[in-house]
């Protein structure tokens, strides 16, 4: 079975945009290499509002943006993969905690394996740090 790493997000805010971070590594079963697995990965950036305490208004966790191509990306089991995806947002985007909700934005990225065949191996996902910050 594919296993990812920690996931680690960074955020570096510079005027109206914020420099997103993103990096893990997958390494895949010598099975899975052996059978030539592709799987569908992806990384999303998330606006977290059910387990930090917002309230209920603040309903449930926002897809913000992707990191990955939203369709096309494939990746095929090779033993370990590293990567680092990095995106500028809109704070505007980030800035998810309006209203009644109090800031700061606690924000964090899931990464998601899914075989291409779902027969050929199990899905896997991890979520980063959660990072929390004002966006104005």
């Amino acid at each position: 079975m594919a296993k990812l790493s920690a996931v680690k997000l960074k955020l570096g805010t510079k005027g109206a945009m914020t420099a997103v971070d993103v990096t893990y590594s997958i390494t895949f079963s010598k099975k899975e290499v052996a059978d030539k697995v592709v799987f569908k990965e992806t990384c999303r950036l998330i606006g977290d509002d059910t387990d930090v305490g917002d309230p209920a208004s603040a309903g449930a966790d926002d897809v913000l943006a992707f990191l990955t191509p939203l369709f096309n990306k494939r990746t095929a089991a090779e033993g370990v993969v590293e990567r680092q995806l990095t995106k500028n947002v809109r704070n505007a985007v980030l800035n998810e905690d309006r209203g009644d909700v109090p800031n700061p934005d606690e924000i964090r990225a899931l990464v998601t394996l899914l075989p291409v065949k779902a027969d050929t191996a199990k899905p896997v996902a991890r979520q980063s740090n959660l990072v929390k910050r004002k966006f104005v």
